[in-house]
């Protein structure tokens, strides 16, 4: 079996032109491989129906070939893309990946943690419920947490902090300076990390945004939209996607137009901001990037955390403030 995986390699090598230690690098998500050429090899792989034939071979056990992802909600949009790119990082290892819910209850997270690891797992990577701590010496096996910068024992996480500086400046730079925050959870450290990149520019610029806290989602930002009194804000910066949306929704029910007389900008970069109108301007995490460093961390292949950057992208949902915005008719 393991002559199979070898001539694999070197067929893509040959095809390719580069190496075998390039391939299986690019494979495994190590050492210095350009992304071009890590996509270009990863597509060869598929294409020869490549499979590695063992587990990554740091893992504590080394015995189910299976790797415990627990997420705090399933059910958010977030999670299940993350869940994704779990998976294809352990493919490339040969790896599988049994998934839990936390269901945002810390009592549950604790029992999710306990059956995965009687059903062998050789690591876990846990997205935390908000207001938990993960104690990696606490677990009989390898521990990744994704989570925030900010967080006990991170191993991977985006940028959040720099995500929300991106976005402020983004608005600055329009002209805003009547700023809302929708804040998300009081408890998130996450939301902190994002809310405090924004206020942390935003201060700088003499600019003292409103904040408001609440629920990560759909229904709580169409709450807000319902219920705040848009007059006095030309823009709204949202800590999560699906707050942002919820508000556009509402808002726009009340008659308030984006980006002419709000501007509306999210963060994570889901599939609904992208599809609704008009498109909503956020930031994108690297998914790949933080799952393949946790995999990489529970396999014994690094020892670090790391914190990867965020991307700004630009849609339809914001703009410089109109004379309509800046004199504060919006709808009431």
């Amino acid at each position: 079996m393991s002559q199979t995986r070898t001539s694999s390699i070197r067929e893509i090598a040959i095809k390719l032109g580069v190496s075998t230690a390039t391939v299986s690098n690019a494979l495994r998500g190590t050492g210095r491989v350009s992304s071009a050429l890590a996509a270009q090899i990863r597509l060869e792989a598929d294409r020869l129906g490549y499979v590695p034939d063992h587990a990554a071979r740091a893992l504590r056990t080394g015995k189910s070939n299976t790797i415990g992802l627990l997420v705090p909600n399933i059910g958010q949009p977030l999670f299940p893309a993350f869940a994704q790119a779990i998976e294809r990082a352990a493919k490339r290892r040969g790896l599988a990946v049994l998934i839990g819910d936390s269901q945002g209850d810390p009592q549950q997270q604790e029992f999710e943690i306990r059956t995965m690891i009687t059903r062998g797992v050789d690591a876990l990577i846990v997205i935390p419920t908000r207001g938990t701590t993960i104690v990696p010496t606490d677990v009989p096996v390898p521990v990744a947490v994704i989570d925030s910068a900010a967080t006990t024992g991170n191993v991977a996480a985006s940028d959040h902090r720099e995500g929300g500086r991106l976005i402020a400046s983004h608005l600055l730079e329009l002209g805003h300076n009547r700023l809302l925050i929708l804040a998300g959870p009081e408890n998130s450290l996450v939301a902190r990390e994002r809310a405090e990149g924004m206020c942390e520019i935003f201060r700088q610029a003499g600019v003292e945004p409103a904040l408001r806290h609440s629920e990560a989602t759909f229904e709580a930002g169409s709450v807000l939209g319902r219920e705040l009194d848009l007059r006095h804000f030309t823009a709204c910066a949202a800590a999560y996607d699906a707050l942002a949306i919820g508000f556009a929704i509402a808002v726009k029910d009340r008659g308030c137009s984006i980006p002419e007389d709000m501007s509306l900008t999210g963060f994570d970069d889901l599939m609904w901001a992208q599809i609704v109108s008009p498109p909503l301007t956020t930031v994108r995490q690297d998914l790949e990037a933080v799952a393949n460093h946790a995999l990489a961390f529970v396999a014994g292949e690094t020892e670090t955390s790391a914190i990867f950057p965020t991307e700004l992208v630009l849609r339809q949902s914001t703009a410089r403030p109109s004379a309509f915005a800046k004199g504060g008719r919006h709808a009431e």
